[in-house]
């Protein structure tokens, strides 16, 4: 099983994939973790991104993705190439745009569950590395909602809490478990 969680930067969603793992460990789960890979790219990130910075988090998404056998585990994305899609949209040029726009929703394809975190009114916390900007924020997060609808994405709205045992138990009673 492959589950992605989806939202704009400091939603929560780090916090959430390790909650929900511990959770699922404890119930005996197999459980894998693919983390968001902007903090490791070599090229700036942010308002102040690159094409070439925003293609390389994608690409490498895939990559990591592709290269993992979790066929007896559950593997869970901290982001996935939707959301990474909004960050170089936002950039790119109208061809490189819909080039990559079919890249991430057709990757999109290969998540079984699709979750997004709220952008609730809470000031982002300083971590040394995300943008605190509450506009970019708000446009990374409209960007993701435009293209999840565009895209017919089948995706579930995580409620707008910072609750994150609600999170965890509304997943697992999606997924079955």
């Amino acid at each position: 099983m492959k589950i992605a969680i989806i939202g704009t930067h400091s939603t929560g969603k780090t916090t959430l994939v390790q909650k929900l793992k511990n959770k699922l460990e404890e119930m005996g789960k197999k459980v894998m973790i693919i983390q968001e890979h902007a903090r490791s790219c070599p090229f700036p990130v942010h308002e102040g991104t690159t094409i070439e910075a925003q293609k390389w988090i994608m690409h490498n998404q895939i990559d990591k993705e592709n290269e993992v056998d979790h066929s007896d585990k559950i593997l869970i994305t901290d982001r996935a190439t939707i959301d990474n899609f909004a960050y170089l949209h936002r950039i790119a040029d109208e061809k490189t745009s819909e080039e990559y726009e079919n890249i991430a929703f057709e990757h999109g394809k290969t998540y079984d569950h699709i979750f997004k975190t709220q952008k609730l009114d809470i000031k982002a916390e300083d971590d040394g590395f995300r943008t605190t900007d509450d506009e970019f924020r708000n446009l990374i997060d409209s960007l993701i909602n435009h293209f999840l609808e565009k895209n017919q994405v089948n995706f579930i709205p995580l409620q707008a809490t910072i609750d994150y045992d609600v999170h965890v138990e509304d997943i697992l009673e999606r997924i079955n478990i």
